[in-house]
């Protein structure tokens, strides 16, 4: 048989393949609050500002704003940009008040938020908002239909995916206690406890508005409910109610509110008081191991009724005083991402020689979250002792997730005294191709496909 050299095209698809986690402490707290999708490129230059990198975003999903194209693009360029997002839950306005959300509401936005690629491997999921407003929960306060959605909210995420994280609903604690439109943070909490204290091992982190109240003007030094420490107060409470698990802490809602707005109001401070505030407040939070972000209200809204709140103005220009927040120094969060292959060829010779070294090219696929080429990832062979393979690297080629890249390698049988029952070429986590000896001696071999099986069988047909 003459040395004839053909290349073979095999195609393989084999979902999850391969699959990688990188764990690091997050000690990157600093983020902030959005009102809309398309705010995150520059969003991020404030977020990521003072050489921090994977900064946090908070912003809202509606049951009635499940578009895939712009939600994945979103996550996307939360991918590109180094932000990690935290979605909020929420229905639908209805005249002045937020529905309820139903069971089939909690169905459609959880199987959505499951379709989409998301940029960390953890995903982070508020439920819902200040259920102690009835403006906030269907007209009134009712707490035990919030504690029932909310149980079956978190199973209903968990039995989709396990890396949906679930943090708790933020509570406003500076609220009175006045049925049916109002209920105390306290009331809340010891309802729960009483009616389902369950509900207490069905969220994963706890989500705190710690504003500086009453009326947003406390100061940084302040302690207790209606304090930036309001989350203290709050796990304690948990705790004195006999609830012994303990919760790491996203603040997903803080801030002190400014002159700088539509009507001037005496107890508002400067922009410069402000932000001059909020530094100090960054670093009293910074130190506390359990706060995991910080995202204050809120970056662009300078409208009514949260103008006085928004860090930039109509002409979405940063007021200058925030810039001193984008001035601090901040650290680099390295936030777990699946690294997943998916091979879509690979080519080899049709024939190969033992003793002789050939080229190979495999195709894969980053069906992943990560962008290969941010970090080199090597996969190593795993064949038969008589193959030697290349590993196959990243190089500093970016590829996204959903694009293909194509690796070069080397690959040599080796003649031997050993009988290997099966020859096979594999690197970790990807499917084996077996290569088949097709004379006795073993000196030549060729890749077990359909092409081969069928080119076998078309030859002992021939000469029969």
């Amino acid at each position: 048989m003459k040395k004839t050299l053909f290349f073979l095209f095999l195609f393989i698809f084999c979902g999850l393949s391969f699959t990688s986690y990188v764990f690091a402490e997050s000690k990157n707290i600093f983020g902030l609050h959005l009102t809309q999708t398309q705010d995150i490129e520059s969003a991020s230059k404030v977020i990521n500002s003072g050489g921090g990198d994977w900064g946090w975003a908070t912003l809202v999903i509606r049951t009635d704003q499940l578009d895939k194209n712009v939600w994945q693009d979103f996550f996307n360029k939360c991918r590109e940009l180094h932000i990690i997002p935290i979605i909020r839950i929420a229905a639908t306005m209805e005249q002045d008040h937020w529905k309820r959300p139903s069971i089939s509401d909690i169905d459609s936005v959880s199987e959505f938020l499951n379709s989409l690629t998301w940029p960390t491997a953890r995903q982070h999921i508020i439920l819902f908002n200040e259920i102690n407003h009835g403006s906030e929960w269907g007209g009134s306060v009712d707490i035990k239909s919030f504690t029932d959605i909310s149980i079956y909210s978190y199973n209903k995420f968990k039995s989709l995916n396990k890396n949906f994280y679930i943090l708790s609903t933020g509570l406003d604690l500076a609220a009175p206690e006045k049925p049916d439109q109002f209920k105390s943070a306290a009331n809340v909490y010891r309802e729960i406890y009483v009616y389902r204290p369950e509900y207490f091992d069905h969220f994963d982190a706890l989500a705190s508005h710690s504003y500086p109240n009453h009326g947003y003007i406390g100061t940084p030094n302040e302690t207790g409910q209606h304090s930036i420490r309001g989350y203290q107060w709050e796990l304690n409470f948990i705790k004195s109610l006999g609830i012994q698990k303990t919760y790491p802490v996203f603040i997903t809602e803080t801030g002190w509110p400014h002159r700088e707005g539509e009507k001037v109001n005496n107890n508002y401070y400067t922009a410069e008081t402000a932000s001059k505030f909020l530094i100090t407040a960054l670093d009293i939070w910074q130190k506390d191991p359990r706060i995991i972000a910080v995202t204050p209200f809120i970056y662009n809204y300078p409208y009514e009724p949260f103008d006085h709140f928004s860090w930039l103005n109509k002409e979405e220009k940063l007021y200058p005083s925030y810039q001193k927040i984008l001035s601090l120094p901040k650290t680099k969060n390295s936030p777990p991402q699946t690294t997943i292959y998916e091979i879509v060829r690979n080519e080899l010779p049709f024939l190969l020689f033992s003793d002789i070294e050939y080229p190979g090219k495999i195709t894969l696929k980053n069906a992943g979250q990560s962008i290969w080429g941010e970090k080199t990832i090597c996969l190593t062979p795993q064949s038969t002792a008589n193959v030697t393979l290349d590993a196959i690297c990243t190089s500093d080629q970016l590829t996204l997730p959903g694009r293909n890249q194509t690796f070069n390698y080397k690959i040599k049988i080796n003649s031997s005294t050993d009988h290997q029952d099966k020859t096979f070429i594999s690197w970790e986590n990807i499917a084996p191709l077996e290569i088949v000896s097709i004379n006795d001696s073993g000196s030549i071999y060729s890749p077990k496909t359909t092409f081969y099986q069928k080119t076998i069988q078309f030859f002992n047909n021939l000469f029969k």
